[in-house]
């Protein structure tokens, strides 16, 4: 549905997390979308930005994709639209500075729609 924009719908139906308690799951999750904010050990216990983000985006479809089925949706999609993979193959690499209709058109290739992307200017000293 591209009219609505699938965050916030905490409410209806009212949904909770689940604590994830799969190690193989885990791994995965970890492997695929880190908790940099917190260490290792605090991210796989307390889970607050998987919580976070299934509560605001995963919410919204909960009848079709309850919480297991969004995660392993959310990690499929990762491993398909790899974006730096993707960059890397169009000859963008970190570091270096590209036309942003090159990026657009590399990421394209892969999401067939073309991305809304934002530039903002790194400063001096900014790592």
């Amino acid at each position: 549905n591209k009219s609505v924009m699938l965050n916030n719908c905490v409410g209806y139906p009212k949904v909770g997390y689940n604590i994830i308690m799969d190690v193989r799951k885990l791994s995965e999750l970890d492997k695929r979308w880190p908790q940099l904010k917190y260490d290792y050990q605090t991210g796989i216990d307390e889970q607050y930005l998987w919580k976070k983000e299934f509560l605001k985006h995963g919410s919204c479809g909960i009848k079709r994709y309850p919480q297991p089925a969004y995660f392993d949706l959310a990690m499929n999609l990762k491993d398909k639209f790899d974006l730096l993979s993707t960059l890397r193959n169009h000859g963008i690499t970190p570091g270096s500075t590209y036309q942003l209709d090159d990026i657009e058109k590399a990421i394209k290739t892969v999401s067939i729609k073309v991305p809304s992307l934002k530039c903002i200017e790194k400063y001096p000293g900014d790592v």
